[in-house]
């Protein structure tokens, strides 16, 4: 059965409603008119991600989503060695404590900045964090100014706004990457490779080696904006976070009185509210899960979304419940940026920089919450890749 016209009605409960009529955490379908087998659950996760299963190079995921949030040649499409090599770059960038205080520390001052500048005047919450974390990235990566903060902002938004679109939308999205965002980043490593920076994050992705040689120009800008991008994607969870201190009140408190609730509250954060849905690999030999045969090259989607809402792994998973995270149990696997070695497999570099970001802005909105703005539709549509309240979340900052 080709399945694509209920996947876009469906949106975020895909996944959901095809494991309840199957009766399993496992289903075959058809996508795009390809066979694809679709698994949930924090053990077909690990089996996902582990042990080199799965490639995520072409055919691993639609050339519309590829285009805008890999692109080739990026350290997302490399496998084996080769993807050891350039992750280990990105690690250093922004998996260590010192990188991402750095990067969380220069998105916080331009936060405030920002808000300074709009002068307590309505606005939707999602674009100003969503500047805030561009502007924070550049200056922690050590891009030298002058630019346009906001011509920038929008290119990385509409790369993660369009990539689960389909038609001119999308199509505008890849060009408008191509001709600007991607020049703009040929710029920034040509000029960080005339200068001699190799101490900055910009610095050390212009003159990375591999095989003796610097990357080429144009995969290296890339590789600038594979840090850029998900940096400014975070404000998604910035805006959910805001929404879920406005619907429940009574967790200010706990934020401004306890570091370990705030990594509860950041953790449930990226577990509750919708971000990637799913993400797609292509098998890289024969393999077999819970008796469904996986033949070399077979297309295997894990469901991302539903694995952070499986009834099986977490009571009651409707419910935004920060305590899950709480004392025993903890340190259970959310999967919403992957999972695995960081250091081996696909799991997202910047995983724990998007905590630490959910839970510095958490608490400056728990101490300083904005005004938000009465007339103004507040829903979360999951229909909608990415999920955000219709509105955006429009607010006056105090």
């Amino acid at each position: 059965m080709e399945d694509t016209l209920r996947l876009l009605r469906d949106g975020y409960l895909w996944g959901t409603r095809g494991f309840d009529e199957a009766g399993a955490d496992v289903f075959r379908t058809r996508l795009l008119g390809r066979r694809v087998l679709v698994l949930r659950g924090t053990d077909a996760a690990r089996f996902f991600y582990e042990d080199g299963r799965f490639r995520r190079g072409p055919g691993a995921v639609p050339m519309s989503i590829a285009h805008l949030l890999q692109d080739e040649g990026s350290v997302q499409t490399l496998e084996g060695e080769r993807h050891r090599v350039r992750k280990r770059l990105f690690l250093d960038l922004v998996w260590g404590e010192e990188a991402r205080a750095g990067i969380t520390d220069a998105v916080l001052v331009a936060w405030d900045a920002l808000a300074a500048q709009r002068e307590g005047g309505p606005v939707r919450l999602f674009d100003h964090a969503a500047e805030a974390l561009t502007v924070g990235a550049l200056a922690a990566v050590g891009v030298p100014g002058p630019y346009d903060a906001e011509a920038v902002t929008s290119e990385l938004v509409s790369m993660v706004e369009n990539a689960g679109r389909v038609g001119p939308p999308n199509w505008l999205a890849r060009a408008r990457r191509g001709v600007a965002a991607e020049r703009r980043a040929r710029e920034w490593i040509r000029d960080a490779r005339a200068r001699g920076d190799e101490a900055s994050a910009l610095g050390r992705i212009a003159h990375h080696r591999e095989d003796g040689e610097l990357l080429p120009e144009g995969i290296a800008g890339v590789e600038l904006l594979n840090v850029l991008r998900p940096s400014t994607a975070a404000a998604h969870y910035l805006v959910f976070a805001a929404w879920a201190l406005h619907r429940r009140p009574e967790l200010r408190e706990r934020m401004t009185a306890s570091e370990e609730f705030r990594a509860a509250f950041a953790q449930e954060v990226r577990r509750f509210f919708p971000f990637f849905p799913f993400i797609g690999g292509r098998a890289t030999r024969e393999l077999s899960w819970r008796g469904h045969r996986i033949e070399e090259e077979d297309w295997v989607i894990l469901d991302l979304y539903g694995t952070d809402h499986d009834p099986h792994t977490w009571d009651h998973p409707q419910l935004f419940d920060p305590n899950r995270f709480l004392g025993p149990g903890a340190d259970r696997l959310v999967v919403a940026q992957g999972a695995g070695d960081p250091a081996a497999d696909h799991r997202c570099p910047g995983e724990l920089l998007t905590r630490d970001l959910i839970d510095r802005t958490g608490l400056l909105l728990a101490e300083r919450p904005p005004h938000v703005l009465p007339e103004q539709d507040l829903r979360i549509s999951l229909r909608r890749f990415p999920a955000m309240p219709r509105d955006g979340m429009r607010v006056t900052l105090v």
